[in-house]
């Protein structure tokens, strides 16, 4: 029986026992519909297809279950914080729906040994996250609105999001800086040039000039990270003791 075979069949293969028994040890889920997990927990490199010829992977799974955490967090914070207008409430999720914040949840749990043993380990920075979403969706598909909910909140907002400390967190320095800057009648510019690095790469240098006077300065591959590099080094000069600790 070849890989897609013991993966995908509608009677359960000791492989598929074996997951059940790892999702309900590691997730505390109980699948009623394994194959849903099983799509979850398989990455692109198998380049595997159903009879139909449709591509067997996360990915699409990934995608739905990302739209799911943001409806359930929205709905979360739309409940939490009546008085938030709809700018705030799209900065609290930011806060709470982004990479980092799924990285460490998926490896909170170890989810890429879930993944198959064949898999090759170089799979991303942010294969953690992908697999969370990804399994959220499976959850979604075979247990419905409400079973993706109570594994979120379970999961996810009651042990991990404290309203009180996130609200004084900065997700993005660059827009703190920006509205900073408007705040206080400060003239904030962030001038961009490329350089080159050993004659090969090419990187983005950018300088953040408060009142025509640069203050910092970031350098990444990407423009936008520099930006954002230059933007949390200017916002540590500006305020050297933001915690009032030192």
């Amino acid at each position: 029986m070849n890989f897609l075979s013991k993966i995908f069949v509608s009677n359960k293969t000791t492989k598929d026992r074996s997951l059940d028994a790892k999702l309900q040890t590691v997730l505390d889920i109980k699948p009623k519909n394994i194959s849903y997990y099983k799509e979850a927990l398989t990455h692109k490199v198998h380049n595997l297809k159903d009879k139909n010829g449709h591509k067997i992977n996360f990915e699409r799974l990934e995608f739905l279950g990302d739209a799911i955490i943001e409806t359930i967090v929205s709905d979360y914070l739309f409940r939490e914080l009546p008085n938030a207008n709809e700018g705030e409430l799209t900065i609290m999720r930011s806060k709470i729906v982004n990479r980092k914040h799924l990285n460490e949840l998926g490896n909170s749990f170890n989810i890429t040994d879930l993944l198959s043993k064949n898999t090759n380990k170089q799979l991303g920075n942010n294969i953690s996250g992908n697999l969370y979403e990804a399994l959220i969706g499976a959850i979604f598909l075979d247990k419905g609105y409400e079973g993706a909910k109570k594994f979120i909140y379970k999961n996810m907002i009651d042990p991990h999001i404290d309203l009180e400390k996130l609200d004084k967190k900065i997700s993005s320095y660059k827009s703190y800086m920006i509205e900073w800057a408007q705040k206080n009648h400060h003239d904030l510019s962030f001038v961009s040039k490329q350089d080159v690095n050993n004659g090969k790469h090419n990187y983005f240098k950018i300088n953040l000039l408060l009142n025509q006077k640069k203050i910092s300065q970031g350098r990444s591959a990407s423009k936008k990270k520099a930006e954002e590099i230059a933007a949390r080094r200017a916002y540590f000069s500006i305020h050297p003791n933001p915690n009032g600790k030192n």
